[in-house]
């Protein structure tokens, strides 16, 4: 399996139609798909539902097991080749989960590359930060929930970094009042479900039917923007929904809303501290220009 074949595969999800991620590699339909079926004979599984008349592109369960490998398989790619890039500068290395990466810190990392540094980005979940942050994979890590079974390595501090407030989603109207929606109104067999954290996970139980499942259950939260769609629905982090926004979607405040989910960062000691203390820097100016009653930054 080659990178160009990597890259066809996560053309195809990001953009959702094979000729949309044809037109964006520079190359022709028949050679993306002809990638594609040598990447699907290689692995010994489709990762792509095929149906007549389907617009865009739906992964299959394989698919999306695969899409966290792909982008891994990217990043040490990337990675591996950085080696030999120039001594003089100085690189970070950051890790969080995949809804910041596209969602919070999207605007913020070309940003940060100007100043200079070498950036390496990570998606991990934020078990995985803790075992990372120890083995010195990353510099600079981002949760969002701690985890109590076990202690922090020696060298690695957690500190709060900001708190964000949850939002309702949806591509059709729903009742409301003045832009807040009640429970009641939403269909719990058109949700669109992501386990943000422990505490959400705690919410849901205890303010929805556990005995209908959601529509769709996501582990990655990127994902959630290629199923909803008509009158599915999904609650989601405010930066989320203002993504969701952008393309279309309306956006709601919820009467018993969730507590707002707590975004953690870990570090390891004075390691690269100049390089992390300017990224942070640049996080809570972002942070501070957002509404306070929907983010606050713990940064300042």
């Amino acid at each position: 399996m080659t990178l160009l074949e990597i890259e066809a595969f996560l053309a195809v999800v990001k953009y959702n139609t094979l000729s949309n991620a044809a037109q964006n590699l520079f190359i022709t339909q028949p050679a993306l798909t002809r990638r594609l079926q040598i990447m699907e004979e290689e692995l010994g599984y489709p990762l792509f539902i095929r149906q007549k008349g389907r617009r865009g592109v739906e992964l299959t369960e394989q698919g999306v097991e695969f899409y966290h490998i792909a982008w891994k398989w990217k990043r040490l790619w990337e990675e591996t080749n950085s080696i030999t890039v120039q001594k003089s500068r100085e690189s970070l290395s950051i890790a969080s989960v995949d809804s910041l990466n596209h969602n919070m810190f999207s605007g913020l990392f070309p940003e940060f590359t100007k100043q200079g540094y070498l950036l390496r980005l990570y998606n991990a979940f934020s078990e995985d930060a803790y075992q990372y942050m120890e083995q010195g994979i990353y510099d600079l890590a981002f949760i969002t929930h701690q985890d109590y079974s076990q202690p922090l390595p020696a060298r690695t501090q957690m500190r709060p970094a900001y708190s964000e407030a949850f939002v309702v989603a949806s591509f059709q109207e729903l009742p409301n009042k003045n832009g807040v929606i009640s429970l009641d109104c939403l269909r719990e067999e058109k949700e669109i479900y992501v386990a943000w954290n422990k505490e959400f996970k705690a919410w849901h139980a205890d303010h929805f039917n556990e005995e209908i499942s959601p529509v769709v259950v996501l582990e990655h939260a990127a994902l959630a923007s290629y199923f909803l769609q008509a009158d599915y629905w999904t609650v989601a982090p405010y930066t989320t929904g203002e993504r969701f926004r952008g393309s279309g979607a309306f956006i709601y405040e919820l009467e018993e809303a969730p507590p707002h989910q707590i975004i953690y960062y870990l570090m390891n000691g004075d390691k690269k501290l100049t390089a992390i203390r300017n990224f942070l820097e640049m996080l809570h100016a972002r942070l501070c220009t957002m509404p306070k009653e929907k983010i606050q930054s713990f940064l300042g």
